[in-house]
């Protein structure tokens, strides 16, 4: 039996964006608040993803201070993209300017890096993209 995929959802309402179940056709609501939704571009994702993307959510909604910053985070995680750069490497990129997203480096842990470790930062930059491009687009929105 085929699964329904987690899509990034953005509700207006309570200002969170979350990965939420939607069948085509269906119109989602907020988990927070129960409002409706609107689904945001980006990849689709499975139900086990959606505590990490909320981790993620929270660290940018929380340490995203600018949407020059924003803009500025956005273009060094497409050049680290298009460079091929590690997972890592690109994270330490973002760090200073988000540090709550410390917890998806196991060397900052003084832990050494094992191949999930690596799966999850790899996936993880790909959920970071989209809510710091929507986040981004707020902050410009209510400037």
């Amino acid at each position: 039996m085929p699964t329904t995929p987690y899509v990034p959802a953005f509700c207006s309402d309570c200002v969170r964006i979350h990965l939420c179940s939607v069948a085509p056709g269906d119109v989602p609501s907020c988990r927070n608040c129960g409002a409706a939704t609107t689904i945001l571009p980006g990849a689709a994702y499975a139900a086990e993803d959606v505590e990490l993307f909320e981790q993620l959510d929270l660290a940018v909604r929380s340490d995203l201070i600018s949407e020059q910053t924003g803009r500025r985070l956005g273009r060094e995680l497409l050049v680290a993209g298009a460079m091929a750069a590690g997972a890592e490497r690109t994270l330490l990129l973002l760090i200073d300017d988000l540090p709550r997203l410390q917890f998806l480096l196991p060397a900052l842990r003084l832990k050494p890096t094992s191949e999930q470790d690596r799966a999850l930062m790899a996936r993880a930059l790909g959920m970071i993209q989209m809510i710091l491009n929507a986040r981004t687009s707020l902050l410009e929105h209510s400037a």
